[in-house]
C-alpha cells in the first residue's frame, strides 16, 4: 500500500508505540523499575504530549502531500525505538551483585534528614525495628547513639566475598534511574554464610553495631524472603 511508503505513517506509528509502552508500564506499576517515583509526573506529562503529538500527525494524513521515506529517516526511527526493544530482550529487575561489586558497595550515606527518620512511625518485627539500610547508614552517619546496640530487621541481597563468617547485605539507591544505581551495603557478621547462596533476597535479624564508623549487624536469625515489588530505595 502506498501509505507504508510515506514517512508520516512511521512517525505515527513510532509515538504510538511509545505512548503504549508508557501506558503499558504505567498501569502495570513496572515504572518504578526504571525511573525514581518523584518524576512519575514527568512520565505522565510526556505521555500527554505524545498523545497530542499523535493526534496532529493523524490529522496530517488528510493532506495529500505526503514526504516519501528515506533510509536516513528508517535509521532515525530504529534508533527512537531502540529502548523498547531493549526492554522486551532484557526485562527490567533487580540489578544483581557482580553489578554490585564493579560499581563498589558503599558502606556510608549521609544524603537523608536524619530528623525525618526519628520522628517516622518505625514498625517493629517483635524487639526489632524495622529499618532499610539507607536508614540505618543515615543514622549512623548523622546519630550514632540512635542505632548502635540497637536490635533491628533489615532485608537485602546477599553478597558473599572470599570470607566464610561475614557477607554484604546490599540494596540499589537510585537518585534518577535505574542506570545511577549505587550499591549501598551493611556488612553482616553470620557464623552459616556459607548456606546463604549469592544473590538471594533475605532478612536479617540482629544486633546493630558501629566499628570504625560503619555498621555491623551481628545477625541472630536470618530468613530468606522473595524480592520486593520495590527493588529500590530512593
Amino acid at each position: 500500500m502506498e501509505v507504508f511508503k510515506k514517512r508520516d505513517f512511521y512517525q505515527a506509528l513510532t509515538i504510538f508505540i511509545w505512548i503504549l509502552f508508557l501506558f503499558i508500564t504505567l498501569a502495570t506499576g513496572k515504572l518504578q523499575a526504571y525511573i525514581n517515583k518523584r518524576f512519575f509526573p514527568f512520565t505522565i506529562l510526556g505521555l500527554l504530549i505524545l498523545l497530542m503529538l499523535f493526534v496532529i500527525k493523524l490529522k496530517r494524513f488528510k493532506k495529500e502531500e505526503k514526504e516519501n521515506i528515506t533510509i536516513q529517516s528508517s535509521l532515525s526511527f530504529i534508533v527512537l525505538l531502540f529502548p523498547i526493544l531493549l526492554v522486551v530482550v532484557v526485562r527490567p529487575g533487580s540489578l544483581p551483585g557482580l553489578a554490585a561489586g564493579k560499581r563498589g558497595i558503599s558502606q556510608e550515606f549521609a544524603g537523608e534528614n536524619v530528623m525525618e527518620i526519628l520522628k517516622a512511625q518505625i514498625e517493629m518485627e517483635g524487639q526489632y525495628k524495622k529499618l532499610n539500610i539507607k536508614q540505618i547508614l543515615t543514622l549512623v552517619k548523622n546519630k550514632p547513639e540512635e542505632i548502635d546496640g540497637k536490635p533491628v530487621a533489615v532485608e537485602g541481597f546477599v553478597f558473599k566475598q572470599n570470607v566464610s563468617e561475614k557477607f554484604i547485605l546490599v540494596r540499589f539507591l537510585i537518585t534518577c534511574c535505574a542506570a545511577d544505581a549505587t550499591p549501598l551495603g551493611i556488612e553482616v557478621l553470620y557464623s552459616n554464610t556459607g548456606e546463604l547462596k549469592q544473590d538471594i533476597w533475605v532478612k536479617v535479624y540482629g544486633q546493630c553495631r558501629i566499628e570504625e564508623g560503619k555498621p555491623v549487624i551481628i545477625a541472630e536469625e536470618i530468613k530468606e524472603t522473595q524480592q520486593p515489588t520495590d527493588v529500590y530505595l530512593y
